[in-house]
């Protein structure tokens, strides 16, 4: 999940939360919605309502609901098919609608959805007003802005896991706190539109390199945070679950900074 949560996440409501919606036979109720096209956070609207109303008026605690069912949707191999499914209660507005099965994408797909993602992301802030570039959404969350620069620094971070995997047997793969990197960083005053050149740089060259990796490399293991043997494989598509969350939450932004008319038509929770 977004290290954006990870505060939240641990907090008593937030580790409450967490077990109300990765508890065994959840996922059966996310996929059976997904079927159906209804968003899968519907699936503990009534949950929320009549065991957790204080999660009504938090909006972080909300958006983490909608953060953490995404992430276990695209655990199962879920893709998002609508970034804003409406949903029923007064609890969640909208929600994300997932693909009615999971998507098995060969590695080639992988890398060419890496590929594709500065362009998503190019016509993602084309739409984002340059006055609203530095505005964040209620709760939690980084502006269109912080956004770029994010993507742009953690393919650099990607790029040292991979080479460091490549070269040394189990190499120690650290977790970066993207929330603390942007304030350290100062993502709020940098130019996006170098950013996005420079993230479009840097991801043309991550794509060539990966294309040139066999069997053997792929299978090669790094262990995450001293605890999790991860194959290169496994942490390259780690990377394109990673351009997906930012694409639904830039649309979720979106969808904030649309006129109030306009809101009804399309969107995120």
């Amino acid at each position: 999940m977004h290290s954006r949560f990870d505060r939240f996440r641990a907090t008593p409501l937030g580790q409450q939360l967490e077990a109300l919606i990765d508890e065994p036979g959840r996922y059966l109720e996310y996929a059976a919605l997904s079927r159906v096209g209804v968003a899968a956070v519907a699936a503990i609207s009534d949950d929320i309502e009549t065991v957790f109303p204080e999660v009504a008026a938090d909006t972080t605690a909300r958006q983490f609901c909608g953060a953490l069912v995404a992430d276990l949707m695209r655990r199962h191999g879920h893709d998002v098919v609508q970034a804003r499914g409406r949903v029923a209660g007064p609890v969640f507005s909208y929600g994300a609608v997932f693909s009615p099965r999971p998507v098995a994408l060969p590695f080639a797909g992988v890398i060419d959805g890496l590929a594709r993602m500065p362009d998503a992301l190019a016509g993602l802030m084309a739409r984002v007003p340059a006055a609203w570039r530095t505005r964040r959404p209620e709760g939690t969350g980084f502006s269109a802005t912080e956004h770029v620069c994010h993507l742009r620094d953690l393919d650099a971070v990607f790029t040292q896991r991979i080479a460091a995997i490549l070269a040394a047997p189990l190499p120690r793969i650290d977790s970066v706190d993207g929330t603390a990197m942007a304030a350290e960083r100062d993502y709020q005053e940098q130019d996006p539109d170098a950013a996005l050149a420079s993230f479009r740089r840097g991801r043309a060259q991550l794509c060539a390199s990966l294309r040139k990796l066999d069997a053997a490399a792929l299978a090669r293991c790094g262990l995450r945070d001293g605890l999790h043997r991860m194959t290169l494989e496994q942490i390259v598509r780690e990377l394109l679950d990673h351009d997906r969350t930012h694409c639904q939450e830039l649309e979720e932004l979106l969808a904030e900074l649309a006129p109030p008319a306009a809101r009804g038509k399309g969107g995120a929770a």
